[in-house]
């Protein structure tokens, strides 16, 4: 077990008035068998009413609606949480086992698979999800300022490189096209400034976590914000609102510590 504290913002500034803002946040930790929260604080800015729901995937979101004009939302969580990954979170469900928006394989990405599975000589799920990330780390690197968040495997994986979101969406194609359940996680690592992207997939009725855009397996320094079948439902925020703005600035900052 590991004790971090741990605190995330978001600043989003609008180019120009917006009003009649709804948004959803999905940035409250949940409490899971990996993770115990001890505290999280949550702020927001221009102060407004929020709810607090779960959605279908276990994800704490916190929906609020700002009907005045302004140019700018920011909010943020500053807490202290213990994980522990000797113990395995079960929650499954049968939509991990298929292909999503996001992980549809091209024809590239078949042929890596059948690449990586041409090459394998076990059923072990971890040594069969070891091998799938190793493959991935030979053939695509990590580069920001290539793809977007809304870039797709497929895409990705033809530009050649990409962040953690996109070595995420192609490692969990590999795992659905082997058969293998996964998920998409969204989080704080101590290795990112940001929020960090990795896959978890089910092995023996429990889940194991991997990072492909570091290659190596999830440990006691992640921190689960949201997970779903890929980015779409593990977005951190998503809003509508009206106005005349074109463009939209979003300033990150994540720190995690050893407590």
């Amino acid at each position: 077990m590991k004790k971090i504290d741990f605190y995330f913002s978001t600043k989003l500034t609008f180019d120009d008035y917006v009003h009649e803002h709804s948004f959803a946040l999905r940035v409250i930790p949940p409490e899971t068998r990996t993770q115990h929260i001890v505290s999280c604080e949550l702020s927001i800015s221009p102060i407004t009413a929020v709810n607090q729901t779960v959605d279908a995937f276990g994800n704490n979101v916190t929906a609020g609606y700002i009907k005045g004009d302004h140019r700018f939302l920011d909010f943020g969580i500053k807490g202290t949480a213990e994980t522990d990954r000797s113990r395995h979170n079960t929650d499954y469900m049968p939509c991990y086992l298929y292909q999503s928006h996001f992980t549809k394989p091209s024809d590239e990405l078949k042929a890596l698979y059948e690449q990586a599975s041409a090459e394998l000589a076990t059923d072990n799920i971890s040594e069969r999800a070891a091998h799938f990330s190793e493959v991935l780390s030979d053939n695509f690197i990590y580069q920001k300022d290539v793809t977007t968040a809304h870039t797709p495997a497929a895409e990705a994986f033809a530009a050649g490189a990409g962040v953690c979101q996109d070595f995420s969406h192609i490692m969990l194609s590999l795992l659905r096209m082997d058969g293998i359940p996964c998920r998409y996680i969204a989080g704080l690592a101590f290795c990112d400034g940001e929020t960090h992207a990795w896959v978890e997939y089910f092995e023996d009725g429990c889940w194991k976590g991997f990072d492909p855009a570091n290659n190596c397996p999830v440990n006691e320094d992640y921190l689960v914000l949201s997970q779903g079948r890929d980015f779409g439902d593990c977005a951190i925020d998503r809003g509508v609102m009206f106005g005349s703005y074109t463009r939209q600035l979003q300033l990150v900052r994540s720190v995690m510590k050893a407590s």
